[in-house]
Order: C-alpha cells, then structure tokens, then sequence
C-alpha cells in the first residue's frame, strides 16, 4: 500500500538521493538529466515547498507501507508563466514497472483535488516513457510541439 508522506528536513536526503541518481533521472536528459540538491539548499526549499502556507506548492514522498521505505516523490506547483498547475512524479529507477507512478499520480490528483484544484498538467519530453503512464492515468493531450508534450487532467 502506498501513502503520501510529508517528509522531514533531514528526510530530504532521500530527495538528494533522487536527484543526484542518473537511472531515475534518465527520463529528464532532454533538460540535463541529474540536479543538483546539496544540503545547504534543503532549509530553503523547505519553507517554500512544505512549510508555507502557499496553496502554490505541494510535495510529498510517496512511500510504501509494505517495504517501509520512500519510493517516490510527488509535487505540483503553480507556473507563472504557463499560469497552470505542473505535476511532478518521480519514481526511483529501482522500484519502477512495478505500478507506483499510476498509483502516486491517482494520489497526487486525489490531493489536488482535494486542495481546490481543478486540473493539473504536465509537459513531458516526447521521448520520456512516463507519457503514456499519464495518458492511462486520464490526462488529455492539450499541445505538443517539438519537444514536449503538454498533458492536462480535469480534477
């Protein structure tokens, strides 16, 4: 079973984990596969993506009750620019084709919705295997161009 988990500053390492491994972030070569999160950042990312009360950002570990152990992160946040809602999934390379993306997006949309969301959108690079994850996850292709792909689920 797996759960939403708001995780604690030093549970970040976890995020650092993610990040910094080129398996998992295989899927984000288009934009410069691995990123940096080095721990002076943490404090920082913290207040604004788990302690404010900006309705703007939301992230949690996905975590999985049976193995007892983080195998995710989910997020959204608001995009000025794109002035949309943008969703994040990553799962971690070793726990991936084992249905944890499909079940941490229903999730995440559950949360959304549950915040006062209305849809979320995704771009996903055209090459990133997730694309299809989304798509049978209920989100609709809205446009696409020649880099990505701009997904949107009503909530």
């Amino acid at each position: 079973m797996l759960k939403l988990y708001k995780p604690s500053l030093n549970e970040l390492s976890f995020r650092q984990e993610l990040l910094s491994d080129e398996a998992t972030m295989a899927y984000n070569h288009a934009y410069g596969g691995c990123i940096d999160f080095p721990k002076e950042k943490w404090e920082s990312w913290q207040s604004k993506w788990l302690e404010s009360n900006n309705k703007k950002y939301f992230y949690r570990y996905l975590y999985d009750t049976e193995r007892k152990s983080f195998v995710g992160e989910l997020a959204y946040h608001y995009d000025e620019e794109m002035e949309r809602f943008l969703c994040d999934v990553i799962v971690h390379a070793r726990y991936r084709g084992q249905g944890f993306g499909r079940e941490g997006l229903q999730l995440l949309c559950a949360a959304a919705k549950e915040n006062g969301l209305s849809s979320l959108y995704d771009n996903i690079a055209l090459d990133n295997p997730s694309l299809e994850l989304f798509l049978r996850c209920g989100f609709e292709e809205e446009r696409r161009n020649e880099e990505f792909v701009l997904l949107c689920k009503r909530l």
